[in-house]
Protein backbone atom coordinates (compact mmCIF):
# COMPACT_ATOMS: atom_id res chain seq x y z
CA UNK A 1 0.00 0.00 0.00
CA UNK A 2 3.00 2.45 -0.02
CA UNK A 3 2.08 2.85 -3.51
CA UNK A 4 -0.97 5.02 -2.81
CA UNK A 5 0.57 7.28 0.12
CA UNK A 6 1.66 9.54 -2.27
CA UNK A 7 -1.33 9.87 -3.77
CA UNK A 8 -3.19 10.05 -0.65
CA UNK A 9 -1.14 13.34 0.05
CA UNK A 10 -1.85 14.84 -3.02
CA UNK A 11 -5.66 14.20 -2.29
CA UNK A 12 -5.50 15.33 1.00
CA UNK A 13 -3.33 18.75 0.17
CA UNK A 14 -6.01 19.90 -2.16
CA UNK A 15 -8.22 23.02 -1.22
CA UNK A 16 -11.77 21.19 -0.46
CA UNK A 17 -14.38 24.10 -1.72
CA UNK A 18 -16.88 24.61 0.76
CA UNK A 19 -20.80 23.66 -0.36
CA UNK A 20 -22.08 26.75 1.35
CA UNK A 21 -19.20 29.19 0.27
CA UNK A 22 -20.55 28.36 -3.43
CA UNK A 23 -24.07 28.73 -2.85
CA UNK A 24 -23.71 32.08 -1.02
CA UNK A 25 -21.50 33.22 -4.50
CA UNK A 26 -24.40 32.17 -6.48
CA UNK A 27 -27.11 33.81 -4.54
CA UNK A 28 -24.07 36.58 -4.52
CA UNK A 29 -23.92 36.85 -8.18
CA UNK A 30 -27.61 36.11 -8.88
CA UNK A 31 -28.31 39.39 -6.62
CA UNK A 32 -25.59 41.02 -8.38
CA UNK A 33 -27.42 40.22 -11.60
CA UNK A 34 -30.68 41.47 -10.68
CA UNK A 35 -29.68 44.29 -9.25
CA UNK A 36 -28.06 45.89 -12.62
CA UNK A 37 -30.97 44.59 -14.51
CA UNK A 38 -33.32 46.62 -12.38
CA UNK A 39 -30.76 49.65 -12.73
CA UNK A 40 -30.77 49.36 -16.70
CA UNK A 41 -34.51 49.37 -16.15
CA UNK A 42 -34.84 52.32 -14.47
CA UNK A 43 -32.28 54.33 -16.93
CA UNK A 44 -34.46 53.26 -19.63
CA UNK A 45 -38.01 53.87 -18.04
CA UNK A 46 -36.50 57.12 -17.13
CA UNK A 47 -35.38 58.39 -20.80
CA UNK A 48 -38.55 57.41 -22.83
CA UNK A 49 -40.95 58.74 -19.79
CA UNK A 50 -39.00 62.00 -20.10
CA UNK A 51 -39.37 62.05 -23.89
CA UNK A 52 -42.97 60.79 -23.23
CA UNK A 53 -43.55 63.95 -21.72
CA UNK A 54 -41.96 66.38 -23.42
CA UNK A 55 -43.95 65.23 -26.81
CA UNK A 56 -47.27 64.98 -24.99
CA UNK A 57 -46.66 68.76 -23.57
CA UNK A 58 -45.76 69.76 -27.17
CA UNK A 59 -48.76 67.87 -28.25
CA UNK A 60 -50.98 69.80 -25.80
CA UNK A 61 -49.73 73.22 -26.36
CA UNK A 62 -49.23 72.97 -29.97
CA UNK A 63 -50.57 69.63 -32.10
CA UNK A 64 -53.97 70.59 -30.86
CA UNK A 65 -54.51 73.49 -32.72
CA UNK A 66 -52.88 71.56 -35.87
CA UNK A 67 -53.72 69.95 -39.24
CA UNK A 68 -54.40 66.41 -39.15
CA UNK A 69 -51.16 65.47 -40.29
CA UNK A 70 -49.78 67.00 -37.30
CA UNK A 71 -51.93 65.14 -35.06
CA UNK A 72 -51.89 62.08 -36.56
CA UNK A 73 -48.08 62.41 -36.59
CA UNK A 74 -48.00 63.82 -32.97
CA UNK A 75 -50.56 60.83 -31.66
CA UNK A 76 -48.38 58.15 -33.34
CA UNK A 77 -44.88 59.39 -31.85
CA UNK A 78 -46.64 59.57 -28.34
CA UNK A 79 -48.88 56.25 -28.51
CA UNK A 80 -45.75 54.13 -29.98
CA UNK A 81 -43.59 55.34 -27.00
CA UNK A 82 -46.41 55.06 -24.65
CA UNK A 83 -46.86 51.45 -25.60
CA UNK A 84 -43.30 51.30 -25.32
CA UNK A 85 -43.46 52.61 -21.40
CA UNK A 86 -46.36 50.27 -20.50
CA UNK A 87 -44.50 47.63 -21.68
CA UNK A 88 -41.55 48.57 -19.82
CA UNK A 89 -43.28 48.95 -16.86
CA UNK A 90 -44.59 45.48 -16.86
CA UNK A 91 -41.42 44.08 -17.44
CA UNK A 92 -40.57 45.80 -14.18
CA UNK A 93 -43.23 44.22 -12.22
CA UNK A 94 -42.16 40.91 -13.60
CA UNK A 95 -38.74 41.39 -12.46
CA UNK A 96 -40.04 42.13 -8.91
CA UNK A 97 -40.84 38.18 -9.07
CA UNK A 98 -37.50 37.42 -9.52
CA UNK A 99 -36.32 36.37 -5.83
CA UNK A 100 -33.05 34.68 -5.91
CA UNK A 101 -33.50 33.27 -2.27
CA UNK A 102 -36.72 31.72 -3.53
CA UNK A 103 -37.08 27.57 -4.19
CA UNK A 104 -34.45 26.95 -7.41
CA UNK A 105 -36.61 25.37 -9.29
CA UNK A 106 -38.99 28.64 -8.87
CA UNK A 107 -36.24 30.70 -9.43
CA UNK A 108 -35.12 29.77 -12.86
CA UNK A 109 -39.14 29.11 -14.22
CA UNK A 110 -39.42 32.54 -13.36
CA UNK A 111 -36.15 33.69 -14.75
CA UNK A 112 -36.86 31.81 -17.93
CA UNK A 113 -40.16 33.18 -18.35
CA UNK A 114 -39.04 36.90 -17.59
CA UNK A 115 -36.59 36.03 -20.41
CA UNK A 116 -38.96 34.52 -23.00
CA UNK A 117 -41.24 37.88 -22.13
CA UNK A 118 -38.40 40.49 -22.99
CA UNK A 119 -37.40 38.75 -26.47
CA UNK A 120 -40.98 38.81 -27.22
CA UNK A 121 -40.65 42.95 -26.55
CA UNK A 122 -37.75 42.95 -28.20
CA UNK A 123 -38.31 40.75 -31.17
CA UNK A 124 -42.18 41.80 -31.91
CA UNK A 125 -42.90 44.68 -30.09
CA UNK A 126 -39.95 47.12 -30.74
CA UNK A 127 -39.73 47.07 -34.73
CA UNK A 128 -43.66 47.97 -34.56
CA UNK A 129 -42.36 50.47 -32.34
CA UNK A 130 -39.69 51.86 -34.23
CA UNK A 131 -41.98 51.62 -37.33
CA UNK A 132 -44.55 53.56 -35.98
CA UNK A 133 -42.58 56.75 -34.46
CA UNK A 134 -40.95 56.62 -37.54
CA UNK A 135 -44.36 56.61 -39.74
CA UNK A 136 -45.34 59.63 -37.05
CA UNK A 137 -42.13 61.91 -37.15
CA UNK A 138 -42.56 61.83 -40.87
CA UNK A 139 -46.66 62.95 -40.62
CA UNK A 140 -45.24 65.78 -38.17
CA UNK A 141 -42.26 66.75 -40.99
CA UNK A 142 -44.36 66.94 -43.36
CA UNK A 143 -47.13 68.99 -41.47
CA UNK A 144 -44.63 71.20 -40.27
CA UNK A 145 -42.64 71.91 -43.23
CA UNK A 146 -44.61 74.81 -44.53
CA UNK A 147 -44.84 76.73 -42.01
CA UNK A 148 -40.98 76.70 -41.36
CA UNK A 149 -38.29 78.50 -43.02
CA UNK A 150 -36.19 75.97 -45.40
CA UNK A 151 -33.22 76.11 -42.89
CA UNK A 152 -35.10 75.68 -39.67
CA UNK A 153 -36.85 72.80 -41.70
CA UNK A 154 -33.49 71.32 -42.07
CA UNK A 155 -32.30 71.38 -38.71
CA UNK A 156 -36.00 70.16 -37.88
CA UNK A 157 -35.37 67.05 -39.97
CA UNK A 158 -31.78 66.54 -39.35
CA UNK A 159 -32.76 66.44 -34.97
CA UNK A 160 -35.79 64.58 -35.16
CA UNK A 161 -34.84 61.51 -37.99
CA UNK A 162 -31.29 61.76 -35.34
CA UNK A 163 -32.89 61.68 -32.24
CA UNK A 164 -34.99 58.23 -34.30
CA UNK A 165 -31.94 56.81 -34.74
CA UNK A 166 -30.31 57.59 -31.39
CA UNK A 167 -33.43 55.80 -29.59
CA UNK A 168 -32.91 53.08 -31.94
CA UNK A 169 -29.27 52.56 -30.71
CA UNK A 170 -30.28 53.29 -27.06
CA UNK A 171 -32.75 50.76 -27.47
CA UNK A 172 -31.15 48.29 -29.36
CA UNK A 173 -27.92 48.72 -26.74
CA UNK A 174 -29.63 48.31 -23.69
CA UNK A 175 -31.35 45.47 -25.17
CA UNK A 176 -27.54 43.73 -25.49
CA UNK A 177 -26.78 44.64 -21.85
CA UNK A 178 -29.98 43.21 -20.85
CA UNK A 179 -29.71 39.42 -22.92
CA UNK A 180 -26.13 39.58 -21.96
CA UNK A 181 -27.32 39.71 -17.83
CA UNK A 182 -30.13 37.29 -18.34
CA UNK A 183 -27.37 34.65 -20.06
CA UNK A 184 -25.26 35.46 -17.29
CA UNK A 185 -28.16 35.00 -14.59
CA UNK A 186 -29.16 31.66 -16.58
CA UNK A 187 -25.26 30.39 -16.64
CA UNK A 188 -25.83 31.18 -12.26
CA UNK A 189 -28.70 29.28 -11.92
CA UNK A 190 -27.74 26.33 -14.05
CA UNK A 191 -24.56 26.04 -12.50
CA UNK A 192 -24.90 26.97 -9.39
CA UNK A 193 -27.95 25.17 -8.05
Amino acid sequence: METLDPLQSIYNSQVKKSPILQADQVLSSAKSALKKLKKDQYWTLGILSTTLLVLAFFFYEIGQFGDWKLITGLSLMLGSLGIRVFLELWSRLQLRQLQPHQATAVFVEKVRRYYENRKRIQFVWTPIIYLTYGIGLSFFLIAIQPHLSFAFFVYCLITGIGFWLGFIWVIRKSYQKERETLNQLGRITKEGY
